[in-house]
C-alpha cells in the first residue's frame, strides 16, 4: 500500500494546465484528508490549455491579476485569502516565484498557524560570473526559497540551484516532472507506427520521409529557427512537422516558406490527433527550453535531441541511449544529430525502446507523487525550526 500524507493539502499554481490533471488526481488520492487547488487563468497569448476541473482533487479559481510582462512581470491572484481561510489547509504547497506576489500572503497565514510551507519549482537561480555576487533577482529567490519548510525541485538542475540558493540538503526533494502515460500507452497500440491510420494522416499531409517532430509553444526560448535551419542542412532527408501554436508562429512560417518549405505547421493537438502525429515521427527534436514535450515524446517511444532547456532534459536524456544532448545554438551539432538518427533507422528504434523504458522504471507519474508525499512528511517535522 502507498504511503499517504495526513491531513488537508492546499496547492496554489499560476495556472492549472490541462496535462496536470491526472498527476493532481492521482496525489489527491494520496492524501488522507483531502488536496485543495488554488489557479487561475494565463494570459491570452501565452495558449496553454487549462484543466477546468479536477475529477478527486478540489479546484478553487483565482482570478489571476496580471502585471507587465516579461522580466518585469508578477502575478497576483485575487482570492487567496479567503481560499486560505476556508479552505484551511493543514500544509501548502507554493510555486517557489517571487514573482507570484500574493504567495508571500500565503506564507505568512501558514506560519501564523505553524503549519508547513513548501515550494516547489524549476530553481532558475542563475549562477555569478566571472566572481560576481548574485544579482538582485538571484537573492530575492534565494531569500525566498530559504523560508520554505522543504523545497520539490523539478529537476536535479533545479535541486542544484536550490543548495546554491542555501537551501539544506535534507530540505530539497526531487520530483521529475512527468505527465500520466495512459494515453500515449492507449494510443500506441491503436495508432502504430505502421498502421493504417498513420499512413494516411503521413499521405494527407504530405509526409514522405522520415519526420522529425517537435512539440510546445510557438515562443522565442524554443529555438525552432535551428530546428528549421539544421533540417534544410539535412538536404531532401527529412520533412518537419511542428505542433504548437504561439506568438512566433507567423514568423516562424515565413522562415520555414523560405528556408525549408518542406515543414508543417500543425497548430495545437492533443490525445488521438497528437499521437498519430507522434506514430508519423521518426525522432523529436527541441532545441530550446521545454521539458514535459520530451517526456511525453518518451511516452511515444521516439528518440529525443535535445539542446539546453529547464533542466528537465538532463534526468531524461542520456547520450547515445534514448537521443543526445547539443550544444545551445550549435546548427552544426544538431544537424549531425538529426542526420545520424535519420539515417540509421535500427538505432532510431533502439533509442526509443530506450526512451520508453525510462518513462516506464525511471520518471513516472508514480514516482513524481511519492516525492511530494515524502516532501510533505518532512516539512511536518521542520516547521518553525530555524
Amino acid at each position: 500500500m502507498k504511503e499517504k500524507v495526513p491531513g488537508k493539502i492546499g496547492i496554489q499554481q499560476r495556472v492549472l494546465p490541462r496535462y496536470r490533471k491526472p498527476f493532481f488526481d492521482l496525489l489527491a488520492e494520496r492524501c488522507s484528508g483531502d488536496l485543495g487547488i488554488f489557479a487561475g487563468e494565463p494570459r491570452p497569448e501565452e495558449n496553454i490549455v487549462i484543466a477546468e476541473e479536477l475529477d478527486v482533487a478540489n479546484y478553487r479559481h483565482a482570478s489571476n491579476v496580471h502585471i507587465s510582462r516579461g522580466r518585469t512581470y508578477f502575478c497576483w491572484q485575487r482570492g487567496m485569502r479567503r481560499w486560505l481561510n476556508e479552505y484551511d489547509p493543514d500544509a501548502l504547497i507554493v510555486a517557489a516565484d517571487p514573482r507570484i506576489l500574493t504567495n508571500y500572503l500565503a506564507i505568512r497565514h501558514m506560519r501564523a498557524r505553524r503549519r508547513p510551507v513548501i515550494g516547489w519549482g524549476l530553481g532558475t537561480l542563475n549562477p555569478p560570473r566571472n566572481g560576481d555576487k548574485l544579482s538582485m533577482v538571484s537573492r530575492l529567490r534565494s531569500r525566498l526559497y530559504r523560508t520554505f519548510d522543504a523545497v520539490i525541485a523539478y529537476s536535479s538542475k533545479a535541486a542544484e540551484d536550490y543548495r546554491r540558493a542555501g537551501v539544506p540538503d535534507e530540505r530539497i526533494f526531487v520530483a521529475h516532472n512527468s505527465v500520466s502515460t495512459e494515453s500515449a500507452d492507449a494510443a500506441r497500440k491503436r495508432f502504430p507506427a505502421g498502421g493504417l491510420e498513420v499512413q494516411e494522416w503521413r499521405t494527407s499531409q504530405g509526409l514522405s520521409r522520415p519526420t522529425v517532430i517537435c512539440v510546445g509553444r510557438l515562443i522565442p526560448g524554443k529555438r525552432l529557427d535551428l530546428l528549421i535551419e539544421a533540417c534544410r542542412e539535412n538536404g531532401d532527408d527529412c520533412d518537419l512537422v511542428i505542433v504548437g501554436d504561439g506568438p512566433e508562429r507567423s514568423a516562424l512560417e515565413q522562415l520555414a516558406a523560405e528556408r525549408f518549405p518542406r515543414t508543417r505547421f500543425l497548430g495545437h493537438l492533443e490525445g488521438d490527433s497528437l499521437s498519430i502525429a507522434f506514430g508519423a515521427s521518426d525522432v523529436f527534436v527541441l532545441p530550446g527550453t521545454g521539458g514535459l514535450a520530451i517526456y511525453e515524446a518518451m511516452a511515444h517511444g521516439k528518440p529525443v535531441i535535445v539542446g539546453q532547456g529547464d533542466g528537465t532534459e538532463s534526468d531524461l536524456v542520456y547520450n547515445g541511449r534514448n537521443g543526445c544532448h547539443v550544444s545551445p545554438g550549435d546548427v552544426g551539432a544538431l544537424t549531425s544529430a538529426i542526420q545520424a538518427y535519420l539515417r540509421q533507422p535500427e538505432l532510431v528504434i533502439k533509442a526509443g525502446q530506450e526512451s520508453r523504458r525510462i518513462v516506464e522504471e525511471e520518471v513516472s507519474i508514480d514516482r513524481m507523487s511519492s516525492a511530494f508525499v515524502h516532501a510533505l512528511q518532512f516539512a511536518e517535522t521542520v516547521t518553525g525550526v530555524e
